[in-house]
């Protein structure tokens, strides 16, 4: 494939690469515009078009198809397409004859005559009919699965378990664009200090509704600022905040944090320790690569001293810590993701019910293997950014069914929030703040 030169081609080169060769979408973007040195506007484009046809790829498939049938199509002709009717759905500022135009100059480039001349030819018609009207769909779960871009096993499932009202919203908010939040490193400074260091240069930057710690704004590059570069705050969702304030930590606690690349909630629980008092985290990954993030993480936040990080399958970690080693433990399990859809939109196509069966076995094995390391009276924590029960309550239940010495109570909030679920645990889902998908438990043993 050609090398791309404009915003459109660069979109269908990394849209063409996600879906034959499984790259990930946020990755190949930052790789091509890196390389591609595309002006602000351009790369702004291209990152609408290769995020917006991933988020509604099931509904351009249901546009597409009165126009091209059963013919097949090499994959990047196919994406070309999608790309162009995105833009004449959803971006109302492109004209008609410049989407025409740009895509019948993509298909010379990447292919030839012929192909240009089909893809003007499906426009055309696109044009002179219209589009088909998903709302015409006359079964109300399989136009939802369509208008929302959701597999239809996955609106079942959430139909099933929210009903139809809370499913509708929720799936109506994943495509909604996500916003930009930070978590101030207060080993360093206030909220209030950041926000007035930052509020000339985004003006709409405001408190978090969630946390104490947290500033959110509609968008914005704050991994480019300097305030980041030295570690006066580090980005993560809002939701994801809320994890370190519900271990109820105390200054000189021992924790683990079993699960812990890339290391947001491990430097959370980091700022509220006192090395002085004996206040330190474990963090454990499995990969040595991920152990490597944590620990930059760690250096940038200046939070090293309260930090050890080693790569560890977290199941084993009875064969590396005496039993009642630790005062709080989080478990951040694996899980489908399902809560991250709005940031990262292809995990709605990757994902299958397969995954729900599977995942809670490793949920539990690694509670399993976390519940004798924790001291009498100790409280552990697990977490995970999804939004189905299998995954949550459901794993909750069975920790608790073996392991009488567990209770669980309400989970500790850093502030109160009048849109939670599933009491006594806490499950957000997207819609309720604009944040991601989470729930926490908290559990603590007798």
């Amino acid at each position: 494939m050609a090398k791309p030169t404009d915003p459109r081609t660069l979109a269908v080169t990394i849209l063409t690469k996600v879906r034959t060769q499984g790259s990930y979408a946020n990755l190949a973007l930052d790789a091509s515009l890196r390389q591609a040195h595309l002006e602000a506007r351009d790369a702004n484009l291209a990152t609408t078009l290769v995020y917006g046809v991933i988020q509604h790829q099931l509904t351009l498939d249901y546009y597409l198809a009165p126009f091209i049938g059963a013919k097949p199509l090499d994959a990047w002709v196919r994406v070309l397409l999608d790309t162009a009717v995105f833009q004449m759905v959803y971006l109302d500022k492109v004209p008609e004859r410049a989407i025409f135009y740009e895509s019948t100059q993509i298909a010379k480039r990447l292919g030839h005559i012929g192909i240009a001349k089909f893809v003007t030819a499906v426009l055309r018609n696109i044009q002179r009919r219209g589009l088909p009207d998903p709302q015409t769909i006359t079964d109300p779960l399989a136009r939802l699965s369509v208008t929302a871009s959701v597999p239809r096993w996955l609106v079942d499932k959430l139909v099933d378990q929210l009903g139809l009202e809370k499913a509708s919203s929720i799936l109506a908010s994943i495509n909604q664009p996500a916003e930009a939040s930070l978590r101030v490193n207060t080993t360093k400074g206030t909220r209030a200090e950041l926000k007035a260091e930052l509020q000339s240069r985004f003006p709409e930057l405001r408190d978090s509704l969630l946390s104490p710690d947290g500033l959110v704004a509609p968008g914005g590059h704050f991994a480019a600022l300097p305030e980041f570069v030295v570690g006066a705050f580090t980005l993560q969702d809002e939701s994801s905040m809320l994890v370190a304030p519900s271990l109820a930590l105390e200054p000189g606690d021992r924790v683990l944090d079993a699960c812990a690349a890339p290391g947001g909630k491990t430097t959370h629980i980091a700022q509220f320790l006192d090395p002085a008092l004996g206040g330190h985290v474990d963090a454990l990954d499995l990969h040595p690569h991920k152990v490597r993030l944590i620990e930059q993480n760690a250096a940038r936040l200046g939070l090293t001293d309260r930090i050890t990080a080693q790569a560890m399958d977290a199941r084993t970690v009875g064969t590396a810590f005496a039993p009642a080693s630790f005062d709080r433990i989080l478990i951040d399990a694996p899980c489908s993701g399902l809560g991250l859809i709005r940031r990262k939109p292809e995990i709605r196509y990757e994902k299958t019910p397969q995954d729900l069966e599977n995942l809670p076995k490793i949920q539990r094995a690694l509670l399993d293997a976390a519940a004798p390391l924790l001291k009498s009276q100790g409280r552990l924590t697990y977490s995970t950014c999804t939004m189905v029960e299998e995954e949550n309550q459901g794993v909750v239940a069975a920790f608790l069914a073996a392991h009488p010495e567990f209770e669980q109570v309400p989970v500790p909030l850093a502030q109160p929030l009048d849109r939670a679920h599933g009491g006594p645990a806490l499950q957000l889902f997207p819609d309720d703040y604009g944040t991601d998908g989470f729930f926490i438990a908290s559990l603590v043993k007798r």
